[in-house]
């Protein structure tokens, strides 16, 4: 396996983990409370870090993935797998003391998960494009 292959799993696997950890972590967390605050401490600004998170591990995860899957089915399973992911931490929320689980964030998760789809797509057809000139 090419070194650039596994800095991009690894890079998928850790990320993953990341978001994991924040969004499962109590309320109550230094590391909940102080990120929250890092972004404004608003419903708002949490979304927006919803919806950075989430960007972020689709793009990782597609990126790791094209390594084993032609680019469309690895942008494909990459949201899913993160769509997955937001939808299922977002349930799992209303299980963890201090935290709620909401729609807001579950779609800022989503939204996420989807500009990473429309940020992969436009890349790619500007490869194509770009190739064809060439």
């Amino acid at each position: 396996m090419r070194r650039s292959t596994i800095l991009r799993w690894a890079a998928a696997v850790g990320w993953t983990i990341l978001v994991v950890a924040l969004t499962l972590l109590p309320g109550s967390s230094r590391v909940v409370h102080d990120t929250s605050a890092w972004f404004g401490g608003t419903e708002l600004t949490d979304a927006i870090g919803h919806f950075l998170l989430f960007l972020v591990l689709a793009v990782a995860w597609q990126g790791a993935l094209a390594s084993r899957l032609e680019r469309s089915q690895a942008l494909l399973a990459a949201g899913g797998l993160a769509g997955a992911l937001g939808t299922v931490v977002e349930i799992g929320q209303v299980f963890i003391p201090g935290r709620g689980s909401g729609v807001l964030d579950l779609a800022a998760n989503w939204m996420g998960v989807g500009a990473a789809l429309l940020l992969g797509v436009f890349v790619d057809q500007m490869r194509e494009k770009s190739s064809a000139e060439e």
